[in-house]
């Protein structure tokens, strides 16, 4: 909480409490006054009423009236002043009536007046003990004013009591300090329930902001798949099957793309992405970049351009790769028909990434929305709006592997372009054995691997098989132990053992082959998971088998099949 903020608390809370115990002091101030009355007459007793009753008013009144203002204009700082000078100066005025009425009243008035005086610093404390420094001056004041008036009297007992009005100073103010600890933390717990409130309540919304939009999102492709569905069953001529299955591959790789995309953001907002950060030579990752997205600007007749120089840095390859591609993504699609650029240079110690564009730029207030989930900008070449969740993965990988992140305009004069700057922390040499990424070779070819697939969802089986088949590999399913000898009778010794890490609420696919596993040791073995849980992804990492991660594309799959035939030619 702010200071000015803490302040305000404290004094709503002093106010509340005065305007709560007002009314008794106005009580108590009448009983003083006309106990005073034998010794000091009806007319001063009277005035004195007059001037703590007013005063007691008008300093309730002029805080809640005045506060705001002087919150506004000065800040609590000025508010807690009012406070402070109103509170001295309604004890001095309290104090005068004991200081002149003691040495008048005999010994048993001078007792009951002190006792009632006593109370009132006691009843002091629910109002301004939040302020121990403010309320050990109040009651100073006003026991000082009770001890004047003994001293002044020159009774037998004026020391005792003198003392005791002294100790008695002392335990209210030391019960105040804790009175004041336990107002503070209240008033902290309270100011921190409210922001949690403020932040869940933001929380909720946006969830609910993400979850339309990815409903939303998830029914167009979907949508669009059923329609082709119907229009491949009823196709008469083979231009009408080709054009079909074009748009629906094209709309299972959007899905494809944007449910990776959600899933990528769940797993950085459960904080279950691990960073490994070791020295590596951005400008080999820069270079194999450039080769890719070279062709994709010159295929569309866009002007590329890539300045590197040689740059190691420590930090996680994988990620920084996905985030250059991301911008890289961004840029194409909405850079219009310019350039785009990639450059790598070292600057200060840093490794410094920017990749622009020659689109319309970004304006200034929309620069913290870009990076927000489902925000989009439409596609300048085909006015159709992207996923909304590149740039938002960006954001968090940036914040996740602590990189400085600058947007500009690439142009500062027009006011066009988009450059965005990213500065992460350079190494002094490459760790050993970093290589860079190789190129994706030619689909491998596949013919006559036998393969045993398990997964306890049938469609799902039925769709492997089928792709498998297509590339002409030997192929036998099961959707668990139940059916695997079976299975294992129509295929023989497999080469690979593709399954599903799940099989239902207590099987895992692990499990069902270990016995495969054992009697065929040569057998390669490729895990399939939808898992986000990061233990499971931990020890499915720590068993050194190839893990794919669901949705697998076909081209995924098939690399990694083809892994263990290069294994198995060598052989």
């Amino acid at each position: 909480m702010a200071p000015d903020q803490f302040h305000r608390e404290v004094l709503d809370f002093s106010l509340e409490q005065a305007a709560s115990s007002a009314r008794l002091a106005l009580a108590v101030a009448v009983i003083v006054a006309a106990i005073a009355v034998p010794a000091v007459g009806y007319f001063p007793a009277a005035a004195w009423t007059v001037v703590v009753i007013s005063a007691l008013l008008v300093r309730n009144r002029l805080l809640r009236g005045v506060r705001p203002r002087l919150v506004q204009l000065g800040g609590a700082s000025a508010a807690n002043s009012l406070l402070t000078r109103s509170t001295l100066v309604l004890a001095a005025f309290l104090a005068m009536l004991p200081a002149l009425a003691i040495p008048l009243m005999s010994d048993e008035m001078k007792m009951l007046l002190t006792l009632f005086f006593c109370c009132w610093c006691a009843a002091g404390m629910s109002s301004i003990g939040v302020t121990p420094p403010l309320y050990g001056g109040y009651v100073a004041l006003v026991l000082g004013g009770l001890a004047l008036g003994w001293l002044r009297s020159g009774a037998d007992l004026t020391l005792y009591i003198v003392a005791g009005l002294t100790m008695f100073g002392l335990v209210l103010h030391a019960f105040a300090r804790n009175f004041s600890r336990r107002i503070v933390e209240g008033i902290s717990i309270r100011a921190q329930n409210a922001d949690l409130v403020r932040q869940l309540s933001a929380a909720n919304e946006s969830k609910t902001r993400f979850i339309m939009a990815a409903s939303h999102d998830l029914r167009q492709p979907l949508h669009a798949i059923s329609l082709l569905c119907g229009v491949l069953s009823r196709a008469q001529q083979p231009e009408d099957s080709q054009n079909a299955r074009e748009a629906l591959d094209a709309a299972v790789n959007g899905l494809s793309k944007l449910f990776s995309a959600i899933l990528d953001l769940s797993r950085l907002e459960s904080g279950v992405v691990r960073i490994s950060k070791t020295p590596f030579a951005v400008d080999e990752l820069v270079a194999r970049l450039d080769g890719e997205y070279r062709a994709l600007c010159l295929s569309s007749g866009r002007r590329w351009e890539c300045q590197t120089e040689r740059a190691i840095a420590n930090t996680d390859s994988m990620l920084l790769e996905r985030v250059l591609r991301n911008l890289l993504d961004n840029a194409l699609k909405h850079g219009a028909q310019g350039a785009v650029r990639l450059a790598v240079s070292s600057e200060d110690g840093d490794v410094v990434l920017a990749v622009c564009d020659a689109g319309p730029g970004i304006p200034v207030e929309d620069r913290e929305r870009v990076f927000d989930e489902f925000y989009r900008g439409n596609d300048v070449e085909t006015g159709q709006a992207g996923l909304g969740l590149g740039l938002s993965i960006v954001k968090k990988l940036v914040t996740l592997l602590d990189y400085r992140m600058k947007v500009a305009f690439l142009d500062p004069v027009a006011l066009t372009g988009t450059c965005i700057t990213l500065r992460l922390p350079a190494a002094a040499q490459l760790a050993p054995g970093i290589e860079a990424h190789g190129p994706v070779g030619p689909e491998a070819d596949l013919t006559g691997m036998a393969i045993l697939v398990i997964d306890d969802e049938r469609p799902v089986l039925e769709a492997t098989q089928a792709l498998l088949t297509q590339w002409k590999c030997r192929v036998a399913v099961c959707r668990g132990e139940g059916d695997l000898q079976a299975a294992l009778e129509r295929l023989g010794e497999p080469d690979v053992a593709v399954t599903d890490y799940r099989l239902g609420p207590s099987s895992l696919g692990l499990d069902v082959i270990a016995g495969v596993r054992a009697r065929y040791p040569e057998m390669g073995v490729v895990v399939v998971t939808g898992e986000s849980d990061e233990a499971v992804l931990a020890r499915l990492v720590e068993s050194g088998l190839p893990v794919l991660e669901k949705p697998v594309s076909p081209a995924e799959l098939r690399s990694t099949l083809a892994m263990f035939k290069t294994v198995s030619d060598s052989d």
